[in-house]
């Protein structure tokens, strides 16, 4: 399903596109907020935490009915996420120190709605879909008590992020751009993303089992005219 979803957006784009309320080209800052329970008890713990992010994509404004337009935004973007996971202590027991990380290809489906009046402010909804292309998780995983001769050990980790994230995403997107003439160089937008099952509990440190975990992504954007 999330695969007929990124074809059918890229198909849509290569058939037309044509306006200009959006930017040429969008640059984006933000943070993932991750939709975590943690079920541990004390002395062990799991945090799961994002880290900034950055994104660039290309809009390509379709009109319909003047005033209301469709936009597809192919893009790429960088996500970071730091997990730690503690159980028992420096006597008997282990600890988990992972950066995840993902370069992914998305695209976006939003349909934008401009405010009455002289104003060229709108707000936009709608979808994306996107895949993780490149995927890495490092870190160090400690483990200690194994016996006498080796009450601590170090195993530096540097593999492949595939059980944490998904080959594939989806989500949904809600924004808002501001009032910015039409020929102005900078447009500001502010997005709020929610997308289910973003990412999952590593195998590297669940041996049991999973869980996929959900994320809301807060941005803001730097629309560029390029012309």
């Amino acid at each position: 399903m999330k695969t007929v979803f990124i074809l059918s957006t890229l198909l849509v784009f290569s058939i037309t596109s044509f306006g200009q309320i959006s930017p040429e080209l969008k640059t984006g800052f933000g943070y993932s907020y991750v939709i975590d329970k943690d079920e541990f008890t004390r002395p062990d713990y799991h945090t799961l935490e994002g880290r900034p992010t950055f994104s660039v994509e290309k809009p390509f404004p379709v009109e319909i009915r003047l005033k209301k337009r469709l936009s597809i935004n192919p893009g790429i973007a960088y996500h970071l996420f730091k997990e730690e996971k503690v159980i028992g202590d420096t006597r008997d027991g282990k600890n988990f120190n992972l950066d995840h990380h993902s370069v992914n290809g998305y695209v976006k489906v939003l349909f934008q709605a401009k405010f009455r009046g002289k104003t060229e402010a709108f707000i936009y909804g709608g979808g994306i879909g996107g895949m993780n292309l490149i995927t890495k998780t490092k870190g160090t995983k400690y483990v200690y008590g194994l016996n006498v001769e080796i009450p601590e050990y170090d195993n530096p980790i540097n593999q492949n992020a595939s059980d944490f994230f998904e080959m594939f995403y989806y989500g949904a997107i809600i924004g808002f751009q501001p009032n910015a003439r039409k020929y102005n160089f900078i447009k500001p937008s502010f997005e709020v993303s929610y997308y289910p099952g973003f990412i999952s509990k590593s195998r590297v440190t669940e041996q049991e089992s999973f869980n996929d975990i959900n994320t809301i992504q807060f941005s803001v954007f730097l629309g560029f005219r390029i012309k």
